[in-house]
Parts: C-alpha cells; structure tokens; sequence
C-alpha cells in the first residue's frame, strides 16, 4: 500500500505543470544602453543645492533647492525649482518646469492638461458663506494646527 502511494505522489508530481520563470525586470531585454553626457551636484553648508544631469538619449534635468531656516530649531521649508526634458514614444520633445514647496509640486508644460476654471457657483458660495472654507483660510494665514 505505501508503495501504490509513493508511485502515485510521483505520478501526480509529474503530470503537474512545469513552470519557466518568467523575466520580471522593468529594464526590457535589448534597449540601447544609455550613457551620462554631464552631471553636477553642489550643496552648501545649510542645504541649499543644485543639480543637473543629461544624457545621451536626449534626457536632462535640472533642480535648485533653497531652504528657508524657521522660527524654531530644526524646522524650515524647502523651495525647488527645476525642470526635466525626455523624448516620448512619438519622437517628440517634453519639456516640465516645475515649482515644489508648501503648495506641494506644482508641475508646468504645453502636453499637460489644465485644471478646468473655477464653476461661478463656486466663488459665489465662497464669497457669501466664508465659514465654509475655514480650513483654506487658516492655511492662507499660516495658523494651521494640527491636533
């Protein structure tokens, strides 16, 4: 009986499907290698900095970063300003220039879609109904609180 067991454990591992192991990489097998043409880094003593880099394949970018110092030890804001460039699966160039700070990142470019204007309901309710927005208002007059 044991025997009529392990032949059938053996059997059955047999007939299973053999898989292959499938390629998880996202670099794809036979892309052109890409070289760094320039590349610069420098940074101060309180962490202002700037960078840049481009590459062979038409990449490029470029970033300042400035800090403003707080009212309190060890806080501050960072404010970074750049852009980057690449060429798309059309053979066209982009191009983002972008702000990043407290507002968060604020992206600029010709191929990228535009927030629609504000409905007039909207700033009619804004302007009769103030209360209602108490929490823009507080983070416009920097008195955010966090509990």
């Amino acid at each position: 009986m044991q025997m009529f067991v392990a032949l059938l454990l053996v059997a059955a591992a047999s007939a299973a499907p053999q898989f292959e192991p499938q390629f998880t990489s996202p670099i794809q097998p036979f892309q052109p290698e890409v070289r760094i043409v320039s590349q610069r880094f420098d940074q101060d003593q309180i962490g202002n900095y700037e960078y840049g880099y481009q590459q062979d394949n038409g990449q490029q970018a470029q970033e300042v970063g400035r800090v403003a110092p707080g009212s309190q030890p060890e806080t501050g804001t960072l404010e970074q300003q750049g852009s980057y460039e690449y060429i798309g699966d059309d053979g066209n160039t982009y191009r983002v220039d972008y702000t990043a700070n407290e507002g968060g990142f604020q992206p600029q470019a010709a191929h990228l879609p535009v927030a629609p204007a504000q409905i007039p309901e909207y700033a009619q309710l804004r302007q009769e109904h103030p209360e209602l927005f108490w929490a823009e208002n507080a983070v416009n007059l920097g008195q955010t609180q966090f509990i």
